[in-house]
């Protein structure tokens, strides 16, 4: 996976279609920035799965959120997703040990779609487990995802 550090940059001059990582991480400048270009040529993962927000089966496209938290070497329990808006939501981080959760920049083979999805969405494979097809995983799901913290 191709990681872009951008040394001594402030997190609101970071370019909107990057993915910010701080917090209990392996980075010596405080934060570990992911392009959807990197994303694209990381390890793909595609999930096919029905959810409240699309119609029928959806086809996403991204990375296991357990191999980018591996890469950062993240050492913490929760994440905290936020997306463009300011809007936040925790996660355990043992949904992505316990489920192939993805961080997702494409679906069906689009772009995710600037000022609706995009950059980035954080999708569970909800047909693989009928626990996961419920309000607490919807919630969780945040799209126009562009920092996660890790604590």
């Amino acid at each position: 996976m191709v990681v872009l550090l951008l040394a001594g940059m402030a997190p609101a001059q970071a370019d909107e279609q990057k993915l910010m990582i701080t917090g209990k991480i392996q980075s010596e400048h405080g934060a570990i920035y992911f392009s959807r270009g990197d994303m694209a040529a990381a390890k793909q993962i595609e999930v096919v799965t029905s959810s409240p927000w699309t119609t029928g089966k959806t086809r996403f496209r991204g990375v296991l959120l357990r191999e980018l938290l591996e890469k950062v070497q993240a050492k913490g329990s929760i994440l905290k997703a936020s997306a463009v808006d300011g809007y936040t939501v925790e996660i355990p981080v043992s949904d992505a040990t316990d489920f192939d959760v993805i961080i997702a920049y494409k679906m069906d083979g689009e772009w995710l779609e600037e000022g609706v999805y995009a950059p980035f969405w954080i999708i569970y494979p909800y047909d693989t487990d009928k626990e996961l097809a419920q309000e607490k995983y919807y919630a969780r799901s945040i799209w126009q995802l562009t920092k996660l913290t890790v604590e």
